[in-house]
């Protein structure tokens, strides 16, 4: 009776959010809960040592949480936490499908998302869905299919609505389904066309530690990935979910293949992140990228020929001042290496004539 009671507890509380009337707004646009499960789900999720009361859960579910623990310590993620998290989830997947089993687009919710009609009325189910429970139940159908979605015409819209209407918790399978892909390939579905739309949006919504390990996954890549026309629309993202480490990581390897911005091909989706990251970056930061501009001689006159190229100039002189401004107007506007030399001395000279 012990274990019943244990097992019906925690599936009661990690799977059933409360009423209407027990719930209040979230900052995040959640629907959170009033009673302790929040602060306990959370304490839970990162802990790595299974508690005591464990022992009281049925043996079956012991030996699935314990089986799970182990292979995540092995892949050096979190340890008891997570594996409770995701047992818990599976259970709770079965009660809904069984509570929805009844709905049009029960067990229709893959094939629909296929088709391009289809993909509008599982989006349109999503939006007019009055409960998150109804939500969790249709996204729940795209599990183990996360990776074809992301690919798909139509059914990565059906995945991007899903990841912006769940609650960030309840994205824990779509992070893992890129996760069981590897790197590679999650930095490969931050090039793809119908990809880059999927890790923005997880960048956007997801739970903040999963979206740390996507930002250092996809940093590992970080400069095939910002000359990359779809990919640099991802690194642009990047930039407004990434900690400051992240972003000056970014910031040096950009420093660091200063010269691709030289290369005709990947100058124009280069530049544009380039653009955003002297948008958002610190002031000493913005000095570090316009000095490494300008040690390349002819680099800024190539760049202000180009859409976003132009505009990446116009922030280097904006961000540098007294010579180093002098010496990016030269190297914009007036040619050649030897141009600006020659304009460089004639500055100086009329700054000896002022001062004498």
């Amino acid at each position: 009776s012990q274990h019943l009671l244990g097992f019906a507890l925690c599936s009661f509380l990690l799977m059933h959010p409360p009423q209407s009337d027990d719930v209040e707004s979230s900052p995040l646009g959640c629907r959170q809960q009033a009673h302790p499960l929040q602060a306990l789900s959370s304490r839970l999720r990162f802990a790595s040592e299974a508690p005591s009361w464990v022992g009281y859960l049925p043996q079956e579910l012991q030996d699935k949480i314990s089986t799970s623990a182990a292979a995540r310590q092995l892949g050096q993620l979190h340890g008891f936490g997570i594996a409770f998290e995701t047992v818990m989830k599976e259970k709770g997947s079965g009660q809904l499908r069984a509570l929805h089993s009844g709905a049009w687009w029960s067990q229709r919710v893959w094939s629909l998302s296929r088709d391009s009609k289809g993909c509008r009325e599982v989006q349109q189910v999503l939006e007019e869905a009055q409960e998150q429970d109804e939500r969790l139940a249709v996204a729940l159908e795209l599990r183990g299919h996360v990776w074809e979605a992301l690919r798909d015409p139509f059914a990565n819209y059906v995945l991007q609505k899903c990841i912006t209407v769940l609650c960030r918790d309840d994205l824990t399978f779509v992070f893992q389904e890129l996760q069981q892909k590897g790197p590679e390939m999650i930095q490969q579905a931050a090039r793809h066309k119908y990809g880059c739309r999927i890790i923005q949006r997880l960048l956007e919504c997801g739970p903040a530690d999963q979206v740390n390990d996507l930002i250092d996954c996809l940093l590992h890549d970080a400069i095939n990935i910002c000359a990359h026309p779809y990919g640099n629309y991802v690194m642009q993202n990047l930039l407004d979910q990434s900690t400051r480490e992240q972003r000056r990581r970014l910031l040096h390897s950009l420093m660091d293949n200063v010269t691709l911005v030289g290369n005709e091909n990947e100058n124009v989706y280069v530049s544009a992140v380039m653009v955003k990251i002297m948008s958002v970056a610190q002031r000493e930061e913005k000095v570090q990228l316009a000095r490494a501009l300008l040690r390349v001689p002819g680099l800024l006159r190539k760049m202000g020929s180009t859409r976003h190229g132009h505009q990446a100039a116009k922030k280097v002189l904006k961000t540098l001042t007294g010579s180093e401004h002098e010496e990016a107007r030269f190297q914009l506007y007036g040619g050649g290496e030897a141009t600006v030399e020659s304009r460089r001395k004639a500055a100086r000279a009329r700054r000896s004539e002022t001062q004498a």
